[in-house]
């Protein structure tokens, strides 16, 4: 079996980041969300797409103190889709 290698990258330097903000229960809330494009392999430990694999974007959104939500996964990908990210795979913790 042989490997496939992807094209080098031709971008150098850091992705640029968004920083966003929402309310939750009367409480100002932070994100930054990171855009690496279609063809990026990541790996994450993130709750919402973690493990290895090719992703397009990577999502680290503040919660509350107390945070009680059983639905992690389902929550990040509503901010996600809240801040127009979800095109292709991505992560989010």
């Amino acid at each position: 079996m042989s490997a496939v290698v992807p094209p080098p990258r031709t971008a150098t330097g850091l992705l640029p980041i968004q920083q966003l903000t929402r309310t939750e229960d009367g409480e100002e809330l932070h994100a930054l969300l990171w855009r690496a494009g279609a063809g990026w392999r990541m790996i994450s430990s993130a709750v919402l797409g973690g493990g290895l694999g090719e992703g397009s974007w990577v999502l680290n959104a503040q919660v509350s103190h107390g945070y009680r939500r059983t639905d992690p996964d389902r929550h990040l990908a509503s901010l996600a889709g809240a801040a127009h990210a979800r095109t292709g795979l991505g992560s989010g913790s």
